[in-house]
């Protein structure tokens, strides 16, 4: 399946990345992981080919698709009553702490949207860290106040002053994309960082095989909460504009979940004997039978960098 390209052009449209007007339409789609009301564009920037959304939504009318059930609210590790549940959430933010101590072990640590505290509360079992958060959802960063202790900034990072040559490492994880201007946060994380200081930024993966297969019912568009898709080459032409030296990109994390998600999705717009035997797939992809059958693919992906998300660690050099 491949995501219909309009030939028709928007040249209104702004680029966030590169500061060009003009754009073509890509496609249109609804909130599929809230199902909340309103239908959303992507365009494709005729200039450095970025994705975005097109008109953006201000935060004070996208907030709303960030409340309730979303997935990165989740509660503490300790409060986790499922025994499964709890190792299975262990061992993803084990992978996010091990990828980010393979270049750093100890300092001071800001994780920019760090929703209920997931990451931070790994990283605080360690012992070795001085943490901070950014948060623009009320509930959540009150959340990791009260809950960790952790000093949580209330607030968009894109309205946040970082104190230059501050921090040792700062991280976004699956934040990137959701931000109303990439380009400037990334130019605040740089200042932010002492000298060789690292910025670890996990994406959606233009590159990866499910938006291949799935096109515009790719978990990875998220609408309307990702406002911005960047394929590799743009992210690194952004990073190395900005100063940064690339150490290492490589997807893995969340394989198996994301799949899901876009097998979910193509769902919503099937029917007859198509949704059954969707539903049937789904019900064996869940299952612990179907974790182990799908284990080979998500190993293969993640390996060939073919994975829905992909995760860089930048170097302040």
């Amino acid at each position: 399946m491949t995501i219909p390209h309009s030939t028709s052009f928007i040249p209104e449209a702004i680029c966030k990345i590169c500061n060009h007007t003009g754009a073509i339409p890509v496609f249109s789609g609804p909130d599929r992981l809230m199902r909340l009301p309103g239908v959303f564009q992507i365009v494709r920037c005729s200039y450095c080919g970025t994705f975005y959304q097109w008109p953006k939504l201000p935060w004070d009318e996208l907030q709303k698709y960030y409340q309730g059930d979303y997935d990165s609210y989740i509660s503490a590790l300790a409060d986790e009553p499922s025994r499964i549940r709890r190792w299975l959430r262990r061992r993803y933010t084990l992978k996010m702490r091990h990828f980010v101590e393979q270049f750093t072990q100890n300092g001071v640590l800001l994780d920019i949207g760090c929703g209920t505290g997931a990451f931070l509360e790994e990283m605080q079992m360690s012992g070795r860290w001085q943490l901070h958060g950014i948060e623009p959802t009320t509930t959540a960063a009150n959340y990791v106040r009260q809950r960790f202790g952790i000093p949580v900034i209330n607030s968009l990072v894109e309205q946040v002053s970082l104190s230059d040559c501050t921090f040792d490492v700062v991280t976004m994880w699956n934040v990137f994309e959701h931000l109303s201007d990439p380009k400037l946060v990334i130019q605040k994380v740089y200042h932010s960082l002492k000298p060789n200081g690292i910025a670890i930024i996990a994406v959606p993966n233009y590159e990866s095989l499910s938006r291949v297969i799935f096109g515009k019912y790719w978990c990875g568009w998220d609408l309307p909460r990702h406002l911005f898709v960047l394929p590799s080459i743009t992210l690194f032409e952004l990073v190395k504009q900005t100063g940064f030296t690339v150490r290492q990109h490589k997807c893995f994390l969340g394989t198996y979940a994301l799949l899901g998600h876009s097998l979910s999705f193509l769902q919503q717009d099937l029917s007859g004997s198509k949704q059954i035997a969707l539903s049937i797939l789904q019900k064996i992809y869940t299952s612990p039978i179907g974790r182990l059958l799908f284990f080979p693919l998500q190993y293969i992906t993640e390996r060939t960098g073919l994975a829905s998300i992909k995760v860089w660690a930048l170097q302040k050099t």
